[in-house]
C-alpha cells in the first residue's frame, strides 16, 4: 500500500537535507582550515634529519655558531642554470636550505637566468652592477651595502676526485658581507720562516688560502725594515724561524704586545697585541729562535734543544721511537681553542717541548697547556748523539710533555676591597680585563700546519681555532667543514675475472639451465 506523504513530512525531509548539507559544508570548511593551519605550522616549524653515514648534509659547528650569531639579514640569490643531470646544483640548493633552516636571518632565492629576467634586472640595480657582471651559475650573498659573488668554479673543485666545497665557501662569503672589517695578520720574514705563498709540502700556502677564505688579510712583515709592528696588525704570526730574532726585533714585539712591566701604551691604554708562534727544535742548521726570554714574560717556557719522541710497538721490529706525535681525546686540556676537538686527531711531526710556567703573584699573564703528547713520550736531549733515542732520566724531559700553550692577561680579583698591592698586581689596573689585553699562543712545531700534514683531521682546525681565539672571534671557534665523502672500491684482478664471467656467461647459463629442465620435465 502506497504511503501518502503529508506536507509536514515533506518539510521535515527538506529540513533534514538542509541540515545534512550544512553539516557537510561545515566539515569541509573545518578540514580546509585544519589543512591550512597544519601547513602553516609545518612551513615554519619543522625538523631536518641527515641520515647519511658521513653527515654529508650537516653543517659544521663553526658554521652553526656563525649563522646563529648573525645580527643582520643575509640575502642569498642563486643564478643556476637548471640542469637535472648536474648533481652539484642539487647539493648547492640542499646546503643553502640548511643555512636557511639554522637562522631566519638567511633568505634564499633561486632565479632562473633565462626566465626571471625582471628579477635579475632588479638584482643588478640593487647591487649597482651591469647585467653582464651577474655571471651565469653563481651565488650572490648580500648584507647591507656589502655583496659577495661566488662563481660555481669556487664551489666545485674540478680536479679528480671532484670536491664539493659549498659550506667552506658559503660560510666565508657570509663572513665577508657581515663583518665590519677584515682581520689583518702579519707574518714575519727574514729568519727562515715557512713561506705563506709556497704550496709545496713544507709551505703554508694552504693555510694562507684558508685564512683568506675566512676573511683574513695576510701580509708579510720585515721587522728590521719596518722598525715596528704596524698599527693595523691584528695578529702577528711567526711560523718556524730557523734563525734567531735580534734583541731589537724582540723589543718591537714587546712594544706591540705589552708585558707585565709595560702593559699600557703612551696613551695610557691597555696594549692589545696578539702573537702566534710556531717553533722548531734547534737541531742541525736550525738555531735557537731568540724568543725564549720574550715568551717567558707570558708564562711560556720553551726548550730549544729538546725533541719529543713517542714509542710505538711494530710487528717484527719491536718497540720503536718515532717523532710523529698523535694528540686526541683527553690530551686536549680544557680550553676554548680545543673544546670541540676531542673527536679529532692532530699530528705533530718533530716538536720541541713548550710548557706553562707556574703562576707567581707578580705575573700579569697566565698560560694554559692546550695540547699534550701521549704518556709514553719524553723530551730527548741527545738527538744525533746516540744511535737509537733512549730515555735518560738524568738529562731528558719526563712526561707529561706539552706541545702547545696559550697565554692571556689574568683576570682581576673580584674583591672590591683589594688594593693594587695585592697580587696579581698588573691586571687590577683595568676593568673587564677578560675582554681585553694581549694573547699569545705558542706551538712547539710548525710542520703540523704545513701543506704536507694539512689533510690530517685536526691539524688545520687547531691552527684556525687558535687564530680565531687570538683575534677574539670566539663565535668562529669549532670544527671546520668536513672533507667530501669520497668512497672507493678496490677490486682485485681475480674478483674482476669472477664478475666478468658471472655477468657474461653465468646469467645466460641460468636461463639455459632452467629452460632445459622444463623441456625435460614436459617431455616425460
Amino acid at each position: 500500500m502506497e504511503v501518502k506523504k503529508t506536507p509536514t513530512s515533506m518539510v521535515n525531509v527538506r529540513k533534514r537535507k538542509t541540515l545534512i548539507g550544512l553539516n557537510v559544508a561545515v566539515m569541509i570548511i573545518i578540514s580546509i582550515v585544519i589543512f591550512v593551519f597544519v601547513s602553516y605550522i609545518n612551513d615554519r616549524h619543522y625538523f631536518r634529519f641527515d641520515f647519511t653515514a658521513s653527515g654529508k648534509y650537516s653543517l659544521s659547528n663553526k658554521t652553526k655558531k656563525i649563522v646563529k650569531g648573525l645580527e643582520e639579514p643575509v640575502f642569498v640569490t642563486t643564478l643556476l642554470q637548471h640542469n637535472p643531470d648536474y648533481r652539484f646544483h642539487g647539493q648547492i640548493l640542499d646546503i643553502l636550505e640548511e643555512y636557511k633552516y639554522l637562522s631566519d636571518k638567511i633568505k634564499v632565492t633561486s632565479l632562473n637566468p633565462f626566465t626571471d629576467q625582471t628579477k635579475i634586472t632588479e638584482l643588478s640595480e640593487l647591487l649597482k652592477m651591469d647585467l653582464e657582471q651577474l655571471q651565469l651559475n653563481s651565488i650572490i650573498f648580500v648584507s647591507g651595502d656589502k655583496s659577495k659573488h661566488v662563481p660555481l668554479t669556487e664551489v666545485i673543485e674540478r680536479s679528480f676526485p671532484f670536491k664539493f666545497k659549498g659550506e667552506e665557501v658559503f660560510t666565508s662569503a657570509i663572513l665577508n658581507v657581515t663583518q665590519e672589517k677584515q682581520t689583518t695578520i702579519y707574518y714575519t720574514k727574514g729568519h727562515g720562516e715557512r713561506d705563506f705563498e709556497d704550496f709545496e709540502r713544507p709551505g703554508l700556502g694552504g693555510l694562507s688560502s684558508a685564512l683568506k677564505r675566512a676573511n683574513y688579510k695576510v701580509l708579510p712583515l720585515d721587522l728590521l725594515k719596518k722598525k715596528q709592528v704596524p698599527e693595523d696588525c691584528d695578529l702577528l704570526f711567526i711560523a718556524g724561524p730557523t734563525k734567531s730574532f735580534s734583541t731589537e726585533e724582540t723589543n718591537f714585539i714587546r712594544d706591540y704586545l705589552g708585558t707585565t712591566a709595560r702593559l699600557v701604551d703612551e696613551k695610557g691604554e691597555l696594549k692589545d697585541g696578539k702573537l702566534l708562534v710556531m717553533l722548531e727544535p734547534s737541531l742541525g742548521s736550525n738555531t735557537t729562535s731568540g724568543l725564549n726570554a720574550l715568551l717567558g714574560e707570558y708564562g711560556i717556557m720553551v726548550r730549544d734543544d729538546t725533541v719529543v719522541y713517542n714509542k710505538v710497538n711494530l710487528p717484527l721490529f719491536g718497540m720503536q721511537t718515532v717523532s710523529e706525535i698523535y694528540v686526541s681525546d683527553n690530551k686536549y686540556p680544557d680550553h676554548e681553542i680545543t673544546q670541540d676537538m676531542r673527536s679529532l686527531t692532530t699530528l705533530f711531526f718533530g716538536s720541541c717541548v713548550v710548557s706553562a710556567a707556574p703562576l707567581t703573584d707578580s705575573m700579569a699573564f697566565a698560560a694554559k697547556v692546550i695540547a699534550e703528547a701521549p704518556d709514553s713520550s719524553w723530551g730527548e736531549t741527545e738527538v744525533g748523539v746516540q744511535k737509537k733515542p733512549k730515555y735518560n732520566q738524568d738529562v731528558d724531559v719526563a712526561a707529561p710533555i706539552s706541545l702547545a700553550v696559550a697565554s692571556e692577561l689574568r683576570e682581576a680579583p673580584t674583591n672590591p676591597q683589594a688594593d693594587l698591592h695585592t697580587p696579581p698586581h698588573a691586571s687590577k689596573l683595568f676593568e673587564n680585563i677578560g675582554e681585553k689585553g694581549a694573547r699569545v699562543v705558542v706551538f712547539g712545531d710548525v710542520d703540523f700546519a704545513a701543506n704536507a700534514f694539512a689533510n690530517n683531521p685536526g691539524n688545520r682546525d687547531l691552527v684556525l681555532n687558535s687564530i680565531s681565539w687570538l683575534a677574539r672571534k670566539e663565535k668562529e671557534l669549532g670544527i671546520s667543514a668536513k672533507a667530501p665523502d669520497v668512497r672507493r672500491s678496490i677490486i682485485k684482478p681475480a674478483q674482476m675475472t669472477f664478475i666478468f664471467w658471472t655477468s657474461i656467461a653465468g646469467l645466460p647459463f641460468i636461463g639455459i639451465l632452467v629452460g632445459g629442465i622444463v623441456w625435460w620435465i614436459r617431455r616425460r
